[in-house]
């Protein structure tokens, strides 16, 4: 007789139970991962500086699962909003300890998806710029795990931490100059395997998500008007085109899920459309 079942070679995707944190919350890549994580019967908490901005990403995620997932067997779970600075340490911990209390349980999932890119030629870079961003993409990104991570190691409790990189951590960009955001994705890349290594005797998988370019609105944005930005970073892609953010939510749920990654930890997963390839 096999031992194998269906249960136990077919990985399953749902979160139910579980509460996500999920910071740069009011983004246009957390829009989406936001529905995936609430479809899949999590909790989300999102998290981002500004909680005007934050709470109507909010409201926007309950009204979507209100109607698509209507029917379901499976209750809609809870969507909170929260304002914080990452880049500040108090305000990390003060914040995750009130998401924890008010949802009733310790987070069992991080993605941290808060960053932000500037462009300076390098011998220009303003040092304050140049504290900021890596206050924010790679302090910041250490700040949420520790945070994230205390009372799960606290409870003997299970986790998983997925850190937004991004290609630049191993590739430099062209045509744009932002040495400083590559400085910080490829610091967020070695923490991920770092903590991964120290936290793997807690039952705590640690990954990082490196997208390649993703047509959010923001980047939209930025190329409007400026065809010729387009078309140099599509050069360079073997698919020819940017990402829609749904085409992380595969990696995503992947990552978040008990069974489908149960073996991945300290992975750096890149989802570029092959632009490392070249």
């Amino acid at each position: 007789m096999s031992d194998f079942t269906l249960d136990n070679i077919v990985p399953n995707f749902r979160l139910d139970g579980k509460l996500a944190i999920l910071t740069g919350g009011s983004g246009g890549l957390a829009s989406v991962i936001s529905r995936a994580l609430i479809a899949q019967g999590a909790d989300v908490a999102l998290v981002d500086m500004n909680l005007e901005r934050t709470t109507a990403a909010a409201k926007d995620v309950v009204l979507w699962a209100e109607e698509h997932l209507k029917g379901s067997p499976n209750a809609i779970g809870k969507v909170s909003a929260w304002a914080c600075n990452i880049g500040d340490a108090a305000s990390v911990e003060e914040s995750f300890a009130s998401i924890n209390e008010h949802h009733g349980q310790p987070a069992n999932i991080l993605i941290n998806s808060a960053g932000y890119c500037e462009n300076y030629p390098a011998e220009e870079y303003p040092s304050l710029n140049a504290e900021g961003i890596m206050k924010v993409n790679a302090l910041g990104a250490f700040y949420v795990s520790q945070s994230f991570a205390r009372p799960l190691i606290a409870g003997n409790l299970p986790g998983s931490i997925i850190l937004i990189g991004s290609m630049s951590g191993t590739i430099v960009n062209d045509p744009q100059p932002q040495a400083l955001y590559n400085m910080s994705k490829a610091g967020v890349i070695h923490l991920g395997r770092s903590l991964a290594v120290e936290w793997a005797k807690y039952n705590i998988k640690v990954n990082v998500l490196s997208p390649g370019y993703i047509l959010t609105p923001l980047t939209r944005n930025v190329i409007s008007g400026h065809t010729e930005m387009k078309d140099a970073w599509e050069s360079k892609i073997p698919l020819k085109r940017m990402a829609e953010p749904k085409e992380f939510i595969g990696s995503i749920l992947y990552l978040a899920s008990d069974t489908a990654s149960s073996y991945t930890t300290g992975h750096n997963l890149v989802v570029d459309g092959g632009y490392e390839c070249w």
